[in-house]
């Protein structure tokens, strides 16, 4: 269930972001992110932990990118620095 919540936490994250983007509020985004990416993706990414990773993806008018460190940026503009991604306690002991 903890997985679930985080899932569906990064998700509004992402779509927060893009609806700051546009300047509406989350309730006025007439999308979704599954029209334009299947938001497990995300979390697959976010799960994993070994190395860094960026992932850049389309939704609406906007470039999105995710990076490893819990960065979330929309055209280039960085929104978020504190996503919560998972990670392993080997990782978090290198960092």
């Amino acid at each position: 269930m903890a997985t679930r919540r985080r899932e569906d936490a990064l998700i509004v994250e992402v779509v927060q972001a893009l609806a700051d983007a546009d300047r509406l509020e989350l309730d006025e985004v007439e999308y979704t992110l599954y029209e334009y990416i299947n938001p497990a993706v995300l979390t697959e990414l976010a799960d994993h932990d070994s190395g860094s990773w960026e992932f850049t993806f389309e939704v609406a008018d906007h470039d999105v990118t995710l990076t490893s460190d819990g960065r979330l940026f929309v055209d280039g503009v960085l929104c978020r620095t504190d996503l919560t991604l998972e990670r392993s306690a080997s990782q978090l002991a290198r960092n």
